[in-house]
Protein backbone atom coordinates (compact mmCIF):
# COMPACT_ATOMS: atom_id res chain seq x y z
CA UNK A 1 0.00 0.00 0.00
CA UNK A 2 2.64 2.38 0.58
CA UNK A 3 4.43 1.99 -2.37
CA UNK A 4 1.45 2.92 -4.03
CA UNK A 5 0.85 5.87 -2.31
CA UNK A 6 4.80 6.55 -2.94
CA UNK A 7 4.75 5.94 -6.98
CA UNK A 8 1.99 8.15 -6.96
CA UNK A 9 3.44 10.94 -5.43
CA UNK A 10 6.62 10.42 -7.82
CA UNK A 11 3.96 10.88 -11.01
CA UNK A 12 2.26 13.90 -9.38
CA UNK A 13 6.25 15.45 -9.04
CA UNK A 14 6.80 14.48 -12.47
CA UNK A 15 4.19 16.43 -13.86
CA UNK A 16 4.23 19.02 -11.92
CA UNK A 17 8.24 18.83 -13.14
CA UNK A 18 6.90 18.59 -16.37
CA UNK A 19 4.28 21.99 -16.70
CA UNK A 20 6.88 24.12 -15.11
CA UNK A 21 8.75 25.14 -18.24
CA UNK A 22 5.87 25.17 -20.41
CA UNK A 23 3.96 27.40 -17.94
CA UNK A 24 7.63 29.66 -17.47
CA UNK A 25 7.37 29.49 -21.65
CA UNK A 26 3.70 30.62 -21.53
CA UNK A 27 4.53 33.40 -19.50
CA UNK A 28 7.86 34.86 -21.98
CA UNK A 29 5.29 34.55 -24.65
CA UNK A 30 2.85 36.98 -22.63
CA UNK A 31 5.40 39.36 -21.91
CA UNK A 32 7.08 39.65 -25.27
CA UNK A 33 6.32 43.08 -27.72
CA UNK A 34 2.98 42.42 -29.93
CA UNK A 35 4.58 42.16 -33.39
CA UNK A 36 4.34 45.49 -35.04
CA UNK A 37 6.00 47.60 -37.75
CA UNK A 38 8.59 50.70 -37.28
CA UNK A 39 10.00 53.35 -39.70
CA UNK A 40 13.80 53.57 -39.26
CA UNK A 41 16.39 55.47 -41.72
CA UNK A 42 19.88 54.02 -42.38
CA UNK A 43 22.80 54.16 -44.49
CA UNK A 44 22.04 51.70 -47.16
CA UNK A 45 25.69 50.32 -47.22
CA UNK A 46 25.65 48.38 -43.78
CA UNK A 47 23.35 45.79 -45.76
CA UNK A 48 25.86 45.34 -48.55
CA UNK A 49 28.44 42.77 -48.91
CA UNK A 50 32.07 44.51 -48.18
CA UNK A 51 33.97 42.89 -50.85
CA UNK A 52 30.78 42.80 -54.17
CA UNK A 53 28.60 45.54 -52.37
CA UNK A 54 25.35 43.79 -53.25
CA UNK A 55 22.81 43.58 -50.70
CA UNK A 56 23.27 40.55 -48.41
CA UNK A 57 20.96 37.67 -48.44
CA UNK A 58 20.66 34.63 -46.54
CA UNK A 59 23.22 32.76 -46.00
CA UNK A 60 25.25 35.15 -44.70
CA UNK A 61 28.56 34.43 -43.13
CA UNK A 62 30.88 36.24 -40.13
CA UNK A 63 34.20 35.91 -39.20
CA UNK A 64 35.29 35.21 -35.51
CA UNK A 65 35.47 39.24 -34.97
CA UNK A 66 31.70 39.80 -36.77
CA UNK A 67 33.22 40.55 -39.87
CA UNK A 68 30.02 39.37 -42.77
CA UNK A 69 30.37 38.45 -45.87
CA UNK A 70 28.26 37.06 -48.55
CA UNK A 71 27.73 33.92 -49.86
CA UNK A 72 28.86 34.88 -53.26
CA UNK A 73 32.14 35.89 -52.23
CA UNK A 74 33.01 33.57 -49.33
CA UNK A 75 34.41 31.34 -51.57
CA UNK A 76 36.73 33.81 -53.11
CA UNK A 77 38.57 34.68 -49.98
CA UNK A 78 41.12 32.78 -48.18
CA UNK A 79 41.56 31.61 -44.36
CA UNK A 80 42.11 35.09 -43.39
CA UNK A 81 39.32 38.18 -42.95
CA UNK A 82 38.81 40.33 -45.82
CA UNK A 83 38.17 43.46 -43.10
CA UNK A 84 40.48 42.18 -40.08
CA UNK A 85 43.37 39.56 -41.80
CA UNK A 86 43.17 37.79 -39.17
CA UNK A 87 42.99 33.78 -39.63
CA UNK A 88 39.70 32.63 -38.80
CA UNK A 89 36.86 30.29 -39.48
CA UNK A 90 33.71 31.31 -40.90
CA UNK A 91 29.96 30.97 -39.63
CA UNK A 92 26.41 31.28 -40.23
CA UNK A 93 25.29 34.96 -38.88
CA UNK A 94 21.60 33.54 -37.97
CA UNK A 95 20.91 37.15 -36.17
CA UNK A 96 21.77 39.30 -39.76
CA UNK A 97 19.98 37.08 -41.89
CA UNK A 98 17.21 37.48 -39.85
CA UNK A 99 17.39 41.34 -39.69
CA UNK A 100 17.89 41.39 -43.20
CA UNK A 101 14.96 39.76 -44.15
CA UNK A 102 12.82 41.43 -41.81
CA UNK A 103 13.74 44.71 -43.55
CA UNK A 104 10.94 46.06 -46.43
CA UNK A 105 11.67 49.36 -48.28
CA UNK A 106 9.45 51.02 -50.78
CA UNK A 107 9.54 50.84 -54.75
CA UNK A 108 11.61 54.21 -56.21
CA UNK A 109 8.08 54.06 -58.46
CA UNK A 110 5.77 54.45 -55.58
CA UNK A 111 4.95 58.17 -57.01
CA UNK A 112 4.11 56.40 -59.92
CA UNK A 113 1.47 54.18 -58.30
CA UNK A 114 3.60 51.58 -56.98
CA UNK A 115 2.34 50.58 -53.69
CA UNK A 116 4.62 47.61 -52.88
CA UNK A 117 7.52 47.07 -49.93
CA UNK A 118 10.20 44.91 -50.64
CA UNK A 119 12.89 42.95 -49.18
CA UNK A 120 15.94 45.13 -49.38
CA UNK A 121 17.59 42.54 -51.33
CA UNK A 122 15.15 41.68 -53.69
CA UNK A 123 14.00 45.74 -54.48
CA UNK A 124 16.22 45.62 -58.02
CA UNK A 125 14.69 42.74 -58.72
CA UNK A 126 11.11 43.94 -58.20
CA UNK A 127 11.93 47.52 -59.71
CA UNK A 128 13.53 45.40 -62.99
CA UNK A 129 9.52 44.14 -63.21
CA UNK A 130 7.40 46.81 -61.61
CA UNK A 131 4.68 47.61 -64.06
CA UNK A 132 4.73 51.25 -62.83
CA UNK A 133 8.20 52.20 -63.99
CA UNK A 134 8.12 55.60 -65.70
CA UNK A 135 7.74 56.36 -69.08
CA UNK A 136 9.20 58.92 -71.65
CA UNK A 137 8.04 61.38 -73.98
CA UNK A 138 9.25 60.05 -77.30
CA UNK A 139 8.73 64.19 -78.74
CA UNK A 140 11.94 66.00 -78.74
CA UNK A 141 12.40 68.44 -75.83
CA UNK A 142 9.85 67.05 -73.81
CA UNK A 143 10.45 66.44 -70.25
CA UNK A 144 7.38 64.29 -69.71
CA UNK A 145 7.83 61.37 -67.44
CA UNK A 146 4.72 59.24 -65.98
CA UNK A 147 3.39 55.72 -66.05
CA UNK A 148 1.69 54.53 -69.40
CA UNK A 149 -1.82 55.67 -68.60
CA UNK A 150 -0.59 59.03 -67.94
CA UNK A 151 1.68 58.54 -70.87
CA UNK A 152 -0.85 57.81 -73.61
CA UNK A 153 -3.81 61.04 -72.15
CA UNK A 154 -0.09 63.46 -72.59
CA UNK A 155 0.20 62.34 -76.24
CA UNK A 156 -3.26 62.68 -77.00
CA UNK A 157 -3.81 66.41 -75.26
CA UNK A 158 -0.46 67.98 -75.14
CA UNK A 159 0.56 66.56 -78.52
CA UNK A 160 -2.45 65.65 -80.01
CA UNK A 161 -1.55 62.69 -81.35
CA UNK A 162 -3.89 60.25 -82.68
CA UNK A 163 -3.43 56.54 -81.85
CA UNK A 164 -4.46 53.67 -83.85
CA UNK A 165 -6.89 51.14 -81.82
CA UNK A 166 -6.15 47.66 -82.96
CA UNK A 167 -6.91 44.18 -82.36
CA UNK A 168 -4.44 41.33 -81.75
CA UNK A 169 -3.68 38.90 -84.34
CA UNK A 170 -4.79 40.76 -87.40
CA UNK A 171 -3.13 43.21 -89.42
CA UNK A 172 -3.95 46.53 -89.83
CA UNK A 173 -3.23 48.61 -92.52
CA UNK A 174 -2.13 52.25 -92.32
CA UNK A 175 -0.90 55.46 -94.49
CA UNK A 176 2.03 57.36 -92.87
CA UNK A 177 3.92 59.87 -94.27
CA UNK A 178 7.56 59.67 -95.33
CA UNK A 179 8.82 62.18 -92.50
CA UNK A 180 6.84 61.21 -89.60
CA UNK A 181 8.55 59.98 -86.54
CA UNK A 182 6.31 58.20 -85.08
CA UNK A 183 2.84 55.94 -85.35
CA UNK A 184 1.02 55.07 -82.15
CA UNK A 185 -1.36 52.00 -81.54
CA UNK A 186 -3.21 50.83 -78.95
CA UNK A 187 -4.13 47.18 -78.69
CA UNK A 188 -7.55 46.23 -76.93
CA UNK A 189 -5.95 45.82 -73.13
CA UNK A 190 -4.64 49.26 -73.93
CA UNK A 191 -0.78 48.57 -74.46
CA UNK A 192 0.89 50.79 -75.98
CA UNK A 193 3.09 49.99 -79.03
CA UNK A 194 5.65 52.61 -81.21
CA UNK A 195 6.26 52.22 -84.83
CA UNK A 196 9.55 54.30 -85.38
CA UNK A 197 10.16 55.58 -88.74
CA UNK A 198 13.98 56.57 -89.24
CA UNK A 199 15.19 57.86 -92.22
CA UNK A 200 18.16 57.12 -93.62
CA UNK A 201 20.22 57.61 -96.77
CA UNK A 202 18.67 54.31 -98.10
CA UNK A 203 15.46 54.72 -97.54
CA UNK A 204 13.14 54.30 -94.32
CA UNK A 205 14.01 52.15 -91.04
CA UNK A 206 10.69 50.98 -89.24
CA UNK A 207 10.85 49.17 -86.00
CA UNK A 208 8.53 48.31 -83.23
CA UNK A 209 8.47 48.85 -79.20
CA UNK A 210 6.06 48.24 -76.88
CA UNK A 211 5.82 51.20 -74.34
CA UNK A 212 6.80 49.76 -70.71
CA UNK A 213 8.95 47.83 -68.34
CA UNK A 214 11.44 45.80 -69.96
CA UNK A 215 10.70 42.28 -67.69
CA UNK A 216 6.96 43.01 -67.05
CA UNK A 217 3.72 41.98 -68.82
CA UNK A 218 2.99 39.33 -71.53
CA UNK A 219 5.30 39.24 -74.73
CA UNK A 220 4.59 39.90 -77.97
CA UNK A 221 5.89 39.25 -81.90
CA UNK A 222 5.57 41.55 -84.57
CA UNK A 223 5.01 41.62 -88.62
CA UNK A 224 5.57 44.36 -90.46
CA UNK A 225 5.20 44.55 -94.59
CA UNK A 226 5.42 48.09 -96.88
CA UNK A 227 4.20 47.48 -100.01
CA UNK A 228 3.93 49.70 -103.32
CA UNK A 229 0.36 51.43 -103.45
CA UNK A 230 0.26 51.85 -107.18
CA UNK A 231 1.73 48.83 -108.22
CA UNK A 232 1.29 46.26 -105.58
CA UNK A 233 -0.68 43.94 -107.74
CA UNK A 234 2.70 43.16 -109.35
CA UNK A 235 4.15 41.94 -105.66
CA UNK A 236 6.53 44.89 -104.59
CA UNK A 237 6.88 44.31 -101.37
CA UNK A 238 9.03 44.37 -97.97
CA UNK A 239 8.64 42.26 -94.81
CA UNK A 240 9.98 41.90 -91.86
CA UNK A 241 9.29 39.76 -88.78
CA UNK A 242 10.46 40.60 -85.06
CA UNK A 243 9.63 37.14 -82.92
CA UNK A 244 9.82 39.37 -79.61
CA UNK A 245 8.97 43.04 -79.78
CA UNK A 246 11.58 44.65 -77.54
CA UNK A 247 9.82 46.87 -74.30
CA UNK A 248 11.15 50.14 -73.84
CA UNK A 249 10.07 52.82 -71.10
CA UNK A 250 11.59 55.56 -74.08
CA UNK A 251 14.50 56.94 -72.38
CA UNK A 252 16.70 58.14 -74.72
CA UNK A 253 13.98 57.84 -77.33
CA UNK A 254 13.56 54.68 -79.97
CA UNK A 255 17.08 52.95 -81.40
CA UNK A 256 17.33 50.33 -83.95
CA UNK A 257 17.16 46.97 -82.58
CA UNK A 258 18.28 43.48 -83.95
CA UNK A 259 14.78 43.65 -86.20
CA UNK A 260 13.73 46.39 -88.01
CA UNK A 261 12.14 47.23 -91.89
CA UNK A 262 13.74 48.58 -94.48
CA UNK A 263 11.81 50.63 -97.07
CA UNK A 264 13.36 51.46 -100.22
CA UNK A 265 12.15 54.79 -101.57
CA UNK A 266 11.02 53.31 -104.70
CA UNK A 267 7.93 51.86 -102.21
CA UNK A 268 7.26 55.26 -101.19
CA UNK A 269 3.85 57.04 -103.31
CA UNK A 270 5.64 60.06 -105.17
CA UNK A 271 2.20 61.92 -105.56
CA UNK A 272 1.93 61.24 -101.75
CA UNK A 273 5.11 61.29 -100.36
CA UNK A 274 3.45 58.77 -97.84
CA UNK A 275 4.30 55.06 -97.04
CA UNK A 276 1.27 51.96 -96.75
CA UNK A 277 2.51 49.79 -94.16
CA UNK A 278 0.74 46.22 -93.05
CA UNK A 279 1.57 45.98 -88.65
CA UNK A 280 0.17 42.71 -87.24
CA UNK A 281 0.96 42.19 -83.30
CA UNK A 282 0.62 39.14 -81.86
CA UNK A 283 0.37 38.18 -78.45
CA UNK A 284 2.96 35.20 -77.35
CA UNK A 285 1.14 32.50 -75.66
CA UNK A 286 3.38 31.69 -72.38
Amino acid sequence: MEEVEEESKRRKMSLRSSEKPAQEEQEAVALRRPHSEISVKMDSYVLDCNICFEPLKSPIFQCEVGHVICSVCLPKIGENCHMCCKATRYSRCFALEQFVDAIKVPCSNAKYGCDKFIAYNQKEKHENMCIHVPCFCPENGCSFRGSTASLLDHLITKHEWSPTNFQYNKPQKISMAQDRQYVLFVGEDLSMFLLANILTDIGNALTMVCIGSHDSGPSYSSKISAVDRVAREKGTFVFQMDPLVASSSLLGGVRLGKFFLLVPPELVDESTHELTVNVRIDKIKP
